[in-house]
């Protein structure tokens, strides 16, 4: 089954990292969350069946966590391993 993959680019409220961290981990389709330095604070991989749930968790499960200043989603469109 093919399954979408999108990256969350978060900015966080100074002091809430914690927080939305603790919401975030609820989402089972986050696999992956990262705290990073720099323009974005949380990054957070999620893996979906479709453009659609894709929509429905990043509008209505973490654009709703209190402490989120702003998001921004990118498609991965493919993916190149170095192995």
């Amino acid at each position: 089954m093919t399954r979408i993959m999108a990256y969350i680019l978060m900015e966080i409220e100074i002091g809430q990292t914690d927080e939305v961290l603790q919401e975030l981990r609820k989402i089972e389709e986050a696999t992956k969350i990262s705290v990073t330095t720099g323009e974005y604070d949380i990054v957070v991989l999620l893996e979906v069946p479709t453009l659609e749930s894709l929509y429905d968790i990043t509008v209505k499960r973490i654009h709703v966590i209190p402490g989120i200043k702003e998001t921004t989603t990118a498609v991965v469109e493919k993916i190149i391993t170095n192995t």
